[in-house]
């Protein structure tokens, strides 16, 4: 008889944003760092998407993780980074009430977001949906996307 179970230790799981700001020779420096305790998945891709192509990035719609898949409630950090130097990245969400809203992102910068609750209209003191999709767009040339998404 082969036994294959196995127990994983929900652990922390550290981040550090750091920027450094130049203007007229003048150094600012803000440095944060977040800790997110009992994560459970980390997902981490690199993936190249084909001009001309729109690419379901990321599905949050599911109620356990899967391929591609990660449940909404658990999404503790998400973030997506244009890994092109020179060209732009659209970036559509949609919501569990069929809102949709893109933004661009230009080369070499990142979108970061703490969790899937989202309003598709005025903030009115809650947040009515969830982020159920991300899709991206090369906006001139084929892009290397990365996306790493923190579960606990």
């Amino acid at each position: 008889k082969i036994s294959m179970a196995s127990t994983l230790t929900p652990t922390t799981f550290k981040v550090k944003i750091k920027e450094e700001h130049v203007v007229r020779n003048i150094s600012t420096l803000y440095e944060n760092i977040v800790e997110i305790k009992n994560v459970t998945n980390v997902d981490r891709r690199i993936v190249t998407i084909p001009h001309t192509s729109s690419v379901d990035l990321i599905n949050i719609n599911g109620v356990v993780p899967g391929a591609g898949t990660f449940p909404s409630s658990s999404i503790q950090y998400a973030r997506i980074t244009n890994l092109d130097n020179s060209s732009s990245l659209a970036v559509t969400f949609s919501s569990s009430r069929d809102e949709y809203w893109s933004q661009k992102l230009n080369p070499t910068t990142s979108l970061v977001w703490s969790g899937a609750e989202v309003s598709g209209s005025s903030f009115n003191g809650t947040l009515s949906s969830d982020l159920t999709s991300i899709k991206v767009y090369p906006m001139s040339s084929s892009i290397d996307v990365e996306y790493v998404i923190v579960n606990a």
